[in-house]
């Protein structure tokens, strides 16, 4: 008999001796003075006996534990039993600190912080992470075993294997939170921006949230700092108990749908929308109309997809309402680890271009400066996600035009109308700088040997100013003679540069701490013809990102068109083998 089992047999010998004294005592006593609870004596005796059998509990688990970390299995990790554990580093710490007794389980009630954090594990599918990444099989199974034969709270074995398995998990899924689920590294090809997170000490973590209200709320120090990621997490949620009821709306539109028409099509139109949370039927609407009521409805569908709000059920309409429920919740979950990959920090005052949005903000601190619509790369000549910062701009600059734009569209233009480059105000140059007539050149076998510069002016493809950051990839942001493209919903026509809305209140926000540079003055240079550079007295974050979809401070849900097709490679990515994080 080992010497848990003897313990266990003796602790309930000594239970049955306790038991049969009081009851003794209770019929033999003649002594009536002083009233007793023997029901409380035995309570309280049976709690005696149990608190100094968890303490053995305890002694034998502690002993266990430092047994697991005593040895390393393959590739380095350790293990219970058949199951491998996450952490290599956190893990023996923090058990080491704490004299190997168990963190979760101090006690033989201790179980409202296990399913608290049972529950929360349960729930990283709403994050997009795996539940059984993080022991949840393994979790649930000894739940249910100590449901079942509560004595198992009393047996060291299970005591270690629960505790461990509850703090690996922590250590992983925090990592995962905090971090990100895959490594960005990997995908740099449509994700450049630097993950610059602080390093995160989750051992004091763990024993913080430990002793605080609850463990969903201390998990919230991992969350991503940007705003909105609780929201995409309860939306995610409300939308899983929509699956099963979703429908799509079989329409073939001959044209377009506008406020007024009547149409049978309307009726399966306002039943998806009442749906999606958009429209709620009342007893005097005529089915069939599109009357107003519908039509603010649709509004709402169109600003959460970033289409121009005009009530018009287009083809882009259409095929925002249908999309499936899945659909959206899945590009919640690749959208929130974008957000983890993020920076903790970004600069005092910074720039933000979300791609698929076609859209700028400049941000200090907790406020939005500015706001406007942006035009980026078309599909061909995909503008890349990457951070810089601002430097300098340039006023009434004149355009070098970049070697691949002179190979695939300059040169093709030339060789066909050799008045173009006349047309649009074009240069062409020599190796020794010197101008050259146009005439004079090759342009099929010699045309990639000179070098062609577009003059400052209306007519100049970059508009009236340009913004410069350092990158690798010829990136910047820039004005644009044809403002008529901004009114489009989806505004892919750049060769990759990201042409601004509002190019004159851009310069002058940014110019704002130089006194000689007032907003007239800004003016001028700009349309004054000869190139003005001007150093900033302060470097500007500006973040390339790429989201399809986010949420608002406030839980307004924003969905965009994976307009580069970027989605994909992440949704993939959450699918594979995690990044082990070195925690």
């Amino acid at each position: 008999m080992n010497e848990l089992h003897l313990y266990k047999f003796y602790s309930m010998r000594y239970l049955y001796l306790v038991f049969f004294a009081a009851i003794f005592f209770s019929c033999n006593s003649d002594k009536t003075e002083v009233p007793v609870d023997r029901e409380s004596q035995i309570r309280d005796s049976i709690q005696t006996v149990k608190d100094q059998a968890y303490n053995y509990t305890q002694v034998y688990a502690a002993e266990r534990i430092r047994n697991v970390f005593e040895t390393r299995g393959p590739g380095n990790h350790f293990h219970i039993g058949n199951s491998e554990l996450y952490s290599t580093k956190f893990l023996p710490k923090v058990y080491t600190e704490n004299e190997f007794f168990p963190l979760w389980m101090k006690h033989y009630d201790s179980v409202a912080r296990v399913d608290e954090m049972i529950d929360f594990i349960a729930e990283a599918e709403f994050h997009g992470l795996n539940p059984d990444d993080y022991h949840l099989r393994e979790l649930k199974a000894l739940r249910v075993e100590a449901e079942e034969n509560k004595q198992l709270f009393f047996d060291a074995d299970f005591v270690t294997r629960l505790d461990i398995f509850l703090s690996d998990a922590f250590f992983a899924l925090a990592s995962h939170i905090y971090y990100g689920r895959t490594d960005s590294d990997s995908l740099n090809s449509i994700w450049d921006i630097p993950r610059d997170k602080n390093k995160q000490p989750f051992d004091k973590h763990l024993m913080s949230i430990l002793k605080g209200n609850s463990i969903a709320e201390g998990f919230r120090r991992f969350y991503s700092p940007h705003p909105g990621y609780e929201g995409m997490v309860s939306e995610a949620k409300r939308l899983k108990g929509k699956i099963g009821e979703d429908f799509t709306v079989d329409v073939e539109l001959v044209r377009s749908i506008k406020p007024g028409d009547s149409l049978d099509a309307m009726a399966l139109i306002k039943s998806k929308l009442a749906f999606l949370g958009f429209y709620e039927p009342d007893t005097l609407f005529n089915p069939f109309l599109y009357d107003k009521k519908s039509v603010a409805a649709v509004k709402q569908l169109q600003k959460q997809f970033g289409f121009n709000r005009d009530g018009v059920i287009g083809r882009h309409t259409l095929k925002a309402l249908n999309v499936p429920v899945k659909s959206r919740i899945q590009q919640l979950y690749v959208n929130m680890e974008r957000l983890r990959w993020m920076p903790d920090s970004l600069e005092p005052v910074y720039i933000m271009v979300n791609i698929a949005d076609f859209h700028l903000d400049v941000i200090e601190g907790n406020d939005t400066l500015l706001s406007m619509r942006t035009i980026v790369g078309k599909d061909a000549r995909k503008t890349p996600v990457f951070h810089s910062q601002i430097t300098y701009l340039v006023l009434s600059p004149s355009w070098h035009i970049p070697p691949t734009i002179q190979k695939n569209d300059v040169i093709p233009a030339v060789m066909k109308n050799i008045s173009y480059l006349d047309e649009k105000q074009m240069l062409v140059y020599d190796s020794k700088g010197r101008i050259v007539d146009p005439a004079s050149v090759n342009w099929k076998k010699k045309g990639m040997k000179y070098s062609i510069k577009q003059k400052p002016g209306a007519h100049n493809s970059l508009g009236k100013v340009k913004f410069m950051f350092p990158n690798k990839y010829n990136i910047y942001l820039h004005d644009t003679p044809s403002r008529s493209l901004f009114a489009r919903d989806q505004r892919t026509f750049s060769s990759g540069c990201i042409r601004v809305e509002k190019p004159l209140d851009l310069a002058a926000l940014l110019l704002s701490d130089k006194e000689e540079w007032n907003f007239d003055k800004i003016s001028q240079a700009m349309n004054a013809g000869n190139e003005k550079t001007v150093v900033l007295n302060k470097k500007i974050g500006v973040y390339i990102y790429y989201l399809t979809a986010w949420s608002t401070a406030a839980g307004e849900i924003n969905y965009r068109t994976d307009i580069y097709d970027r989605d994909k490679a992440i949704s993939e990515s959450l699918k594979n083998k995690t990044v082990r994080w070195n925690i």
